[in-house]
């Protein structure tokens, strides 16, 4: 299972960054990525499972096409 995670800030966590959070935490094949500009983090306790790009979404998409 990925959690993508795009764009989402400080402004709603509880919509959707804590609940991928929790998902990642219960499901030990799940990755929780983020792509954010200043924002890409994620708990120690996922570190393992996450991938965190901090940078502009749209020069990140363009990039990978």
């Amino acid at each position: 299972m990925l959690c993508l995670e795009l764009g989402v800030g400080v402004n709603a966590p509880v919509i959707v960054k804590y609940s991928f959070w929790q998902m990642t935490m219960a499901n030990e094949n799940a990755v929780y990525a983020c792509l954010n500009y200043g924002e890409a983090f994620c708990p120690g306790e996922i570190e393992d499972r996450a991938i965190c790009i901090d940078g502009d979404i749209g020069e990140i998409l363009d990039a990978v096409k």
